[in-house]
């Protein structure tokens, strides 16, 4: 009788580690905003973009491709929320600024020779499944990606900003393959906390 409720407990406990452990292979993003409160965006109809965007992938600009993927996806997320899009002149004016980068890690993790090792530098990277390691002689180099986007809505007419969202993942290797698809959730997700019309 009182194996069932142990089993039960484990099961949990094995369920709850199946459930972080998803969960730390895709992180979840860092997303804040900031209104300006006396900000009334119900006088606000429509809106324009930058004509110049900074999109910036490893230090260099990108090409046209991400920016009109970034384009769409303002476009059809404010659209959605009761703004209308106008090239040039709109009420609100959008600038934004995406970047995805890498940042290295390396370490010395060597460890002498033994009899399931080959060699007598071989590294820990076995045991570690993390993102992107490759293995260098007598350690490692690990490879973290991230993104940004940095949204400004701007009040054209007063020249001020009313509202600022700023979006920051950690970018898995499959992520690289589902580009426009993240983009277009990424941006509806620091859009959300924008007041519709």
């Amino acid at each position: 009788m009182m194996l069932l409720p142990r089993l039960q407990k484990l099961a949990l406990i094995f369920l709850c580690a199946i459930i972080a452990a998803c969960q730390s292979s895709n992180p979840r993003p860092d997303i804040s905003h900031h209104r300006v409160k006396d900000a009334n965006f119900s006088q606000y109809q429509t809106f324009s973009l930058t004509e110049e965007p900074e999109v910036v992938f490893f230090s260099e600009a990108s090409s046209d491709h991400y920016r009109k993927s970034f384009d769409k996806s303002i476009i059809e997320t404010m659209e959605a929320k009761g703004y209308q899009y106008q090239r040039s002149g709109g009420d609100l004016y959008i600038n934004y600024r995406a970047e995805v980068d890498n940042e290295l890690d390396s370490f010395n993790n060597a460890v002498p020779i033994t009899p399931n090792r080959m060699g007598y530098y071989q590294s820990w990277s076995s045991w570690y499944s993390g993102p992107l390691t490759q293995e260098t002689e007598g350690g490692n180099t690990r490879i973290r990606y991230t993104g940004a986007i940095n949204i400004d809505v701007v009040d054209w007419s007063e020249k001020r900003a009313v509202w600022q969202g700023v979006y920051r993942k950690k970018l898995v290797e499959k992520n690289a393959q589902e580009a426009e698809a993240m983009i277009s959730k990424a941006v509806n997700d620091v859009l959300q906390s924008l007041p519709k019309r």
